[in-house]
């Protein structure tokens, strides 16, 4: 397993107050990793310091040179940077024949411009640490998303900056995206679910698992590829979204039986 250690490196890992980044904080606090967590305010953090020792820094990801000054922290706490998870992002529903383009804009700014401000600013670290980034995608990427279009266009961004930087920095930096499904958490649980886990359980039924993800399962995802077991990968997207149960053909064909 040593292939897998994480024990000692340093991972900044952002939009980890809470969701699926407090998942993948805490489940690297677990395995020993040195985690730096973020968020836009440091109340925001209070209870996951607490929880994991973590090293708390806060910044907006869409203002480049407030994550520079929190790299620049990071480096003087640790003086170094092993690893970087840039989970930052969130949706906006709309139909798109009625969204305002900056409503758009911001959509593009959050999720895509965010994520390339985070591993730019975190670069030079990662390079002295023959390091691994990762970024967070969403499995809206790969489908036509009604009322997501502006967010799914982000994400598949995403995807494409993904191969992209690890073609530029390879060696010495590998890339990667994990790319989730539906995954539970406190504002999914909320917005999607309208705090019902009947309608939870019948969500997982839709997956090859038969259940719907837990920020644990994408904790999983990433801490494989920032670890020296996924060496030899980089440029690559990982889906981790339970599979599906049906494709183009079982849909119409439910449709027809409706």
């Amino acid at each position: 397993m040593s292939g897998f250690d994480l024990s000692g490196r340093v991972i900044w890992v952002t939009g980890s107050s809470r969701g699926i980044g407090r998942g993948i904080a805490e489940h690297l606090a677990r395995e020993d990793a040195k985690v730096v967590v973020h968020a836009r305010t440091r109340e925001a953090l209070n209870h996951v310091v607490a929880a994991n020792g973590a090293f708390p820094v806060v910044a907006d990801v869409r203002d480049a040179e407030a994550v520079a000054a929190a790299v620049a922290a990071i480096r003087e706490q640790f003086g170094r940077l092993d690893g970087v998870v840039a989970n930052v992002g969130g949706a906006a529903p709309g139909n798109l024949a009625d969204l305002d383009v900056e409503r758009f804009r911001k959509q593009l700014d959050l999720n895509l411009t965010g994520a390339f401000n985070v591993v730019q600013a975190a670069y030079p670290l990662l390079k002295e640490a023959r390091g691994s980034a990762v970024l967070i995608s969403a499995t809206a990427t790969g489908s036509a998303t009604p009322l997501f279009g502006a967010y799914g266009a982000a994400k598949a961004g995403v995807e494409h900056l993904t191969g992209s930087l690890a073609a530029e920095w390879g060696p010495e930096v590998r890339v990667n995206c994990v790319s989730p499904g539906l995954i539970k958490t406190e504002g999914s649980l909320q917005a999607v679910f309208r705090g019902d886990d009947e309608l939870v359980r019948r969500a997982g039924k839709t997956t090859a698992v038969g259940r719907i993800g837990e920020p644990l399962d994408i904790a999983y995802a990433c801490h494989y590829l920032l670890s020296d077991a996924a060496a030899f990968v980089s440029g690559s997207t990982l889906v981790v979204d339970g599979g599906p149960t049906d494709g183009p053909t079982q849909r119409i064909l439910k449709a027809l039986s409706d």
